[in-house]
């Protein structure tokens, strides 16, 4: 593949018009010190059979989200915490019916409800929310999908199929910026693509054998990837890389909390011969440059790691799917 000039042609359409954690509250602290009372906000995550579970930070307290359901593709919250998105499996035979819900987060009251068909016919699309919650992003493993913006209401936007003529990759990972711009990855490339969605601009090139995990911080200023086993965070330039975490394991999936001050991570990340597929254990570094050893046990762990446990609980949290901290 010839290498991107800063300026990128992408084809497109354009909108041509307008073990249950449930209720796991019990008295008395985690062992060692309470989480610090700078650890804001609410992390979603996903485990095994149980759905999708939530965990308040400070307090430590929580419980069931959303109910385990198989035809769950993928949920969303809202950068302001009001809002959920649900993308469900809605196909019968012969149809392929993806249904977005956006309701609210406290009352569950539906405020935009729209069935989903992708060009691809592909059942098993997934959606995320603008930082202003005015468009979604829907992803697909269909190359005929591509990445779609859609309105909050299910009207279309815009389609970008390929990248100077070639396909976007499977499983491709997009990722909302401010100014409801967003980040693709395409072959060994990071790309930033605006409004409207007809031009993108090669941010980073990633000349490593083994990357992924790439996300984003809210403030649109911080990048955290996966490069082979360990974490590193960069510049929204790409400049200043840094390798966070070390360990005999693997550490993944690695999230910003709200104020950009940490990262949740998937620590001990493994492939479970149990039937979970791929799971790990749950930490929070902070997004300090410095680089921090995460084992599966909280013993062995480098100072200012610090364990995801429940209020009450002795054992590390893990985690099995997607993790969102709001």
């Amino acid at each position: 593949m010839k290498k991107l000039a800063a300026s990128i042609l992408i084809s497109f359409f354009f909108l041509l018009v307008g073990c249950s954690k449930d209720g796991n509250n019990g008295e008395g602290n985690r062992p060692g010190d309470l989480y610090p009372s700078e650890l804001k906000g609410t992390i979603y995550y996903d485990w095994a059979t149980e759905g999708i579970i939530k965990i308040s930070l400070p307090d430590g307290t929580g419980g069931s989200f959303i109910p385990d359901d198989s035809k769950l593709n993928n949920f969303d919250i809202s950068r302001d915490g009001k809002w959920k998105l649900s993308v469900v499996n809605a196909s019968s035979i012969g149809e392929y019916d993806i249904r977005f819900t956006i309701s609210d987060i406290n009352t569950g009251a539906v405020a935009e409800e729209f069935v989903y068909n992708g060009p691809g016919l592909n059942a098993y699309c997934k959606g995320y929310l603008s930082p202003d919650n005015s468009l979604i992003l829907v992803t697909s493993n269909e190359k005929e999908d591509g990445i779609t913006i859609l309105k909050r209401n299910g009207d279309f936007v815009a389609r970008i199929l390929d990248i100077n003529g070639e396909r976007i990759n499977f499983g491709v990972t997009a990722l909302w910026l401010p100014g409801n711009h967003f980040l693709m990855t395409h072959g060994n490339y990071i790309i930033r693509v605006a409004p409207p969605y007809d031009s993108g601009t090669l941010l980073k090139e990633m000349n490593y054998q083994d990357w992924g995990d790439l996300t984003v911080n809210q403030q649109g200023t911080k990048l955290a990837v996966r490069i082979a086993n360990h974490i590193h965070t960069m510049d929204m330039e790409g400049g200043n890389l840094k390798q966070v975490t070390t360990s005999n394991f693997t550490e993944s999936v690695p999230v910003f909390s709200p104020d950009g001050k940490y990262l949740l991570l998937g620590s001990y990340y493994r492939y479970s011969g149990e039937g979970f597929g791929r799971l790990w254990q749950m930490s929070i570094i902070p997004n300090d440059g410095q680089q921090y050893t995460t084992n599966p046990d909280a013993e062995n762990n480098s100072p200012g790691v610090i364990p995801v446990i429940w209020k009450g609980k002795d054992k590390m949290e893990a985690g099995s799917g997607q993790m969102i901290w709001r």
